[in-house]
């Protein structure tokens, strides 16, 4: 964890953590810890090296609970894995988008002193909050409200961009802004909802090449949450149930049922590379298996039998054959990790790569463009 221990003389995480976090109850409902009513508790979380969650339903409650994490400061090890791969150094112009409590800007103004970090928010009041914090430490941070995935044009170029975040797609603005031999650092997450550290190197022709690292689970850039799915457990029953004519519904049968694309990281992270835009899901008591692709309207719903399963599905994509065949390029592959992979970023989109840029992947089941 070098990356937050380093200078952190003038720098206490507590100092950053506003008055209202938040914890699980047995329900699984997010529910507040208040420094003032429950100091014990709020000082036994702050005071720990995991995350912190500070905000719940981008701060829309249901009865004072939440269920989703929408803030939060990460926990310390994971911070030093990704001030590791910023790589900072003395005099750098530094963006970070995503300030939350505004206490990973404050390790970056340490590091870079003399330097100057803008850390961009797109929650208001979050940003005040960061704004203050940093204000008393008296590092020279500025704290901006607004979009970060379209970056900041008036502190730019950049030396160092740091996101903290997951994102989709990298947001072409970041490269822009970002000078020629620049990094740009985020957790990026794939289609099968698996993410990894990247860390991209700029070209001076615009374009940027990186690998993948360690894996990695942040929230979502509020600008990238997923399409709704669209999910349909479907049965022949249900079909009745709702006065739908199930011969509007394709049914094959398979004899393999892969479950390791939606339990095993690698494999997980790698398809979701192979096939972007999906919604997947497992169900962990009965192994019903859900696929949605938002973009073509296509959904397939796979129910478990002892010798064959059923296959059901509707659009013109037919997602189970699709998830066959990226698995079985995995396999036979033998099983690449995300540590393989790599991803270049261009002014017309995004390309994966498998083990170098010249090795480009093409999403399966998806026309040639």
């Amino acid at each position: 964890m070098r990356g937050p221990r380093r200078k952190r003389d003038s720098v206490n995480r507590a100092d950053f953590i506003p008055d209202v976090i938040w914890t699980y109850d047995e329900d699984g409902w997010a529910i507040p810890v208040n420094r003032h009513d429950n100091p014990r508790k709020w000082h036994e979380l702050v005071e720990s090296e995991s995350w912190i969650i500070t905000q719940v339903d981008d701060g829309k409650l249901q009865d004072g609970k939440g269920l989703i994490p929408t803030s939060s400061s990460s926990a310390l090890d994971v911070m030093a894995l990704m001030l590791n791969l910023l790589d900072v150094q003395t005099g750098m112009n530094v963006l970070e988008i995503g300030a939350g409590t505004g206490y990973n800007a404050a390790l970056i103004a340490q590091q870079v002193a003399p330097g100057r970090v803008t850390t961009i928010e797109v929650d208001e009041e979050i940003a005040e909050h960061a704004r203050r914090a940093l204000r008393r430490t008296g590092l020279p941070v500025s704290v901006i409200a607004g979009d970060g995935a379209a970056g900041y044009t008036d502190n730019a170029p950049y030396q160092r961009i740091i996101c903290t975040a997951s994102a989709l797609h990298v947001p072409y603005a970041w490269v822009e802004q970002t000078q020629p031999d620049g990094k740009i650092v985020l957790p990026f997450v794939g289609g099968f909802g698996r993410g990894a550290f990247l860390r991209l190197t700029t070209e001076k022709d615009g374009c940027a090449h990186g690998r993948f690292h360690d894996g990695a689970s942040f929230m979502r850039l509020r600008n990238q949450r997923d399409d709704k799915p669209l999910w349909r457990v479907f049965s022949p029953e249900s079909a009745a149930y709702y006065d739908e004519d199930p011969d509007d519904i394709s049914i094959t049968t398979t004899r393999s049922l892969h479950t390791e694309p939606f339990t095993e990281f690698a494999a997980a992270f790698a398809l979701g590379l192979l096939l972007p835009g999906w919604n997947v899901g497992l169900r962990p008591l009965d192994g019903v298996v859900l696929l949605s692709h938002a973009a073509s309207g296509s959904w397939a719903t796979i129910l478990p039998g002892d010798d064959e399963h059923r296959v059901y599905h509707q659009g013109p994509r037919r997602l189970w054959e699709d998830l066959d065949a990226a698995y079985r390029w995995w396999l036979d592959l033998d099983r690449p990790d995300s540590t393989r992979f790599g991803l270049t970023v261009t002014p017309t989109g995004q390309t994966p790569w498998l083990d170098s840029p010249g090795n480009t992947l093409a999403p399966i089941g998806e026309p040639a463009s």
